[in-house]
């Protein structure tokens, strides 16, 4: 992108209009973009760019992918006096001809990286083992915008932990109601379970959250009261639903700290992810969800968990929020009918 303005330095009489300038100026006088400048008012190239307000452009640069505006290029413009390089502090004289130019637009320089590629999407899973892959990207510096890449190493999920896992996962809970009942089906079975508690349910239900410790459970940070905006809200916000939790419940759980986060809701992002990672969770999704909060009745929550387990599977279900009695019969069906199907019930490894 290149701008011209031409300055017209020329020894006019007295009371002369200047040829195509709109102004009448007594004396030797100066056009700029066709505006007469009386040329007793400047002396140099920069009273001359001021008094007429014309400014000495620079270039942008560019993106390397898109050519989208990044910024200035750093390449400020020049002015030239009778097509010759000058200063701004170079004298105008009567009858020179003065040019300013652009910078020119200049393309950002691309740079390689190699980017590590996480396992698994770096979640909690029922693997082990887990080996991080390398690409190679070509980008630009400053925009970051990727041109190509290279897959130099895939990444290798792990090897599962055994033939066929299967983890069972309860949120919104503790509940006075639902989670001693639940416990006890889980420990008649024999089986344990990932429970994702609710920080001020935690801190109501202390002895509760004491006894999935006790049983041998696994503890998951769920945020402090269930916000499933949480990936809408600024950082502080996010930061404080999962400090104020962990807190809370490795309180209440006599001093275990949960190792695993999960968003109210699904409500994931990059940056709820990354959060958490820095308070040393790992992200915990699911892979099986019959949507047992809504309570669509004990059939439709086997049928859909039934019909979608497969080896390795992260079921979602509810000990907290509302009656949960059909989430304890379908509970109840899956603890004796799973193992039939030769699944083995474990809990998932933090990344």
């Amino acid at each position: 992108m290149r701008r011209v303005a031409t300055l017209a330095a020329a020894a006019l009489l007295a009371a002369c209009s200047v040829p195509g300038a709109g102004d009448h100026i007594a004396g030797p006088a100066v056009e700029v973009g066709g505006h007469a400048v009386s040329a007793r008012a400047v002396s140099t190239v920069a009273e001359a760019l001021k008094e007429a307000d014309v400014a000495l452009p620079d270039g942008e640069l560019l993106s390397l992918r898109t050519h989208r505006p990044l910024g200035p290029d750093a390449r400020a413009g020049r002015v030239l006096i009778n097509g010759l390089p000058s200063l701004m502090g170079s004298p105008v004289k009567a009858g020179e001809v003065i040019t300013v130019e652009g910078g020119g637009d200049l393309i950002e320089p691309a740079e390689a990286v190699t980017v590590p590629v996480p396992p698994n999407d770096g979640l909690a899973s029922l693997r082990r083992n887990a080996r991080p892959g390398k690409v190679r990207v070509v980008r630009g510096a400053v925009s970051h915008e990727v041109v190509s890449s290279k897959v130099l190493a895939k990444p290798y999920d792990g090897a599962l932990l055994s033939a066929r896992p299967v983890a069972l996962t309860f949120d919104d809970g503790p509940s006075p109601q639902w989670t001693p009942l639940i416990l006890q089906a889980l420990s008649a079975a024999h089986v344990h379970a990932t429970f994702c508690l609710i920080g001020r349910q935690a801190q109501q239900y202390p002895a509760l959250v004491k006894a999935i410790v006790a049983g041998g459970h696994t503890l998951c940070n769920h945020t402090w009261d269930h916000d499933e905006l949480l990936n809408h809200r600024n950082e502080a916000r996010i930061v404080k639903e999962m400090t104020k939790a962990q807190a809370a419940i490795t309180e209440a759980s006599g001093g275990v700290a949960p190792r695993f986060f999960r968003a109210p809701g699904g409500a994931w992002s990059g940056q709820v992810e990354l959060l958490a990672r820095r308070l040393h969770l790992t992200p915990l999704t699911w892979t099986v969800d019959p949507r047992d909060w809504a309570r669509p009745g004990t059939a439709h929550i086997v049928g859909v968990v039934m019909a979608t387990v497969r080896p390795g599977s992260i079921v979602l279900l509810h000990d907290g929020g509302g009656n949960r009695g059909q989430t304890l019969a379908a509970l109840r069906y899956f603890l004796a009918r799973l193992p039939a199907y030769k699944y083995r019930f474990q809990v998932p490894q933090p990344s």
